[in-house]
């Protein structure tokens, strides 16, 4: 029973994502895949790996991160005239993409003390 409730969490988080996806940026899941920069199938393995770790708290963020981060990718490869579009996707997703795991996290909770 608990593993179905957490799947179900994560199903529902992952349909959020294809919300904002579609609203942001006219695209689903398997679309935005092919803009991370290693190989097919890397955002679901990514996906799970913060739900794993983190939970839907972590994945949540990832999710806005995911978003913001191909917003900035589809800007600047909009007026890209001088390279493939695929070896600035890799490029571009090595230099600037950071996983949950490594970036710097804000609590935004005032009673939370980080001693």
């Amino acid at each position: 029973m608990q593993n179905n409730f957490r799947m179900k969490i994560k199903e529902n988080i992952i349909q959020e994502l294809n919300q904002d996806l579609y609203r942001h940026l006219n695209m689903d899941l398997y679309d935005a895949d092919h803009f991370f920069g290693y190989y097919n199938g890397y955002i679901y393995k990514l996906i799970d790996r913060v739900y794993k770790k983190h939970g839907a708290k972590g994945l949540r963020i990832e999710i806005k991160y995911i978003i913001e981060y191909l917003i900035f990718l589809f800007n600047k490869l909009k007026y890209n005239s001088k390279f493939d579009d695929y070896i600035l996707v890799i490029f571009y997703f090595r230099l600037y993409y950071k996983h949950y795991s490594y970036r710097n996290r804000f609590y935004e909770n005032q009673l939370s003390f980080n001693f």
